[in-house]
């Protein structure tokens, strides 16, 4: 049995002959550290600086080149793919102001982020309560004005493992679409969904069909799964109130899974925290697979499995919590335990609970998967 036919004999919840095995993602520290080279695949700063100096170019070359390695090193049956930087130059890139902070000309300032590696931008963009038409169409424009350079990575990885593993496009978006335009920071966009939801739901169409050109050029490519991701719950729940997540996001969630069927293709979501209020909506809503079980959030494995292992294939397996602080033995002992869980009747992907993050122990992550080998056949 190849890894596609593992792969989709898993989410008709079927046995297949052994667990398949993906990622969300992996960061560049544990690639590099399997690899034994400086990559850029999943190097936020060093992809952004890259881009900066005009270097984009050298940046995706050494995606593609070490994610394909990766991939076979791993034996990964499941391969997700995100979009890339544009291939354009950044005409008036930031500067070094001091160390670790850029400012560009405009004045807006960028810091390095420790806890994963990257550059933020900590100057937000003007609040605003409400869009004009002229604004809903400036920004509907932009949009729907895709750069298609963006899926060069996708185009590679689709050429050399298409007929092997299964490809997975991992960056369907509809909450940055419907919640971006509104600027200002993460609570002025929590706050907009509470007081102008009328407004959010002006830029339903223009973000459906968004994600329907996604799904086209996929379709097109032959990709027969995707995924939409979004952090909805936190530690304690949802983040947003489970009634506003049902009556504001769901509607669209649903018409992306409409024009993703009408392709033949299938649809899994990613979404972090303590979310059993808005499982079922999910389900409802037609989406097939949930990555991301957090088990430190609450989503104990074997309830979801129990409720809903029949409808949604359940991508789980390691938490991040262990792969970051546990010891071998540790790692081995929750491996076994997602499996004696999850493996029953098929419906099961292994991987992390998110991904395998910048400053896990790539070590651990590699024990995992030694577990997963020897216990993980049907």
């Amino acid at each position: 049995m190849n890894s596609i036919e593992r792969v989709f004999k898993t989410i008709a919840h079927e046995e297949p002959d052994r667990v398949p095995v993906g990622e969300w993602g992996i960061d560049h520290d544990h690639i590099s550290n399997i690899l034994g080279r400086h990559t850029y695949h999943r190097n936020r700063k060093d992809t952004t600086l890259a881009v900066w100096q005009g270097r984009r170019d050298e940046a995706v070359e050494s995606m593609k080149r070490d994610y394909s390695e990766l991939i076979e090193t791993l034996d990964y049956d499941v391969v997700t793919v995100g979009l890339v930087p544009e291939k354009t130059i950044t005409p008036d890139p930031p500067r070094k102001i001091e160390d670790d902070i850029w400012r560009d000309s405009v004045g807006f300032v960028y810091k390095y982020c420790a806890s994963n590696d990257s550059i933020v931008c900590m100057t937000p963009s003007p609040a605003k309560e409400a869009l004009t038409l002229s604004e809903i169409d400036a920004y509907s424009e932009r949009l729907l004005n895709i750069d298609y350079s963006q899926f060069e990575l996708l185009d590679h990885i689709v050429d050399r493992f298409a007929e092997k593993r299964a490809v997975v496009f991992r960056d369907l978006d509809t909450y940055g679409p419907l919640i971006a335009p509104f600027g200002g920071d993460e609570a002025h966009q929590l706050m907009m969904t509470i007081i102008a939801p009328e407004e959010i739901r002006k830029l339903y169409d223009v973000t459906i069909e968004y994600n329907r050109r996604l799904l086209e050029y996929c379709a097109g490519k032959g990709v027969k799964i995707v995924m939409m991701g979004h952090d909805y719950g936190s530690t304690t729940g949802c983040i947003l109130s489970p009634k506003t997540i049902r009556e504001l996001f769901m509607p669209v969630n649903k018409k992306i899974v409409e024009a993703a069927e009408n392709l033949g293709i299938t649809i899994l979501f990613h979404c972090c925290g303590k979310i059993w209020d808005i499982l079922g909506d999910w389900i409802d809503a037609g989406l097939k697979g949930y990555q991301s079980v957090q088990v430190s959030a609450g989503m104990d494995l074997t309830t979801v499995k129990k409720q809903y292992g029949e409808k949604l294939t359940i991508w789980a397996g390691i938490q991040c919590e262990t792969l970051i602080q546990g010891t071998l033995q540790q790692v081995e002992e929750e491996v076994r335990e997602s499996l004696r869980i999850c493996m029953l009747g098929g419906g099961f992907i292994f991987g992390s609970t998110n991904s395998v993050q910048f400053g896990a122990k790539t070590e651990n992550y590699l024990n995992a998967l030694n577990i997963l080998r020897r216990y993980g056949q049907y």
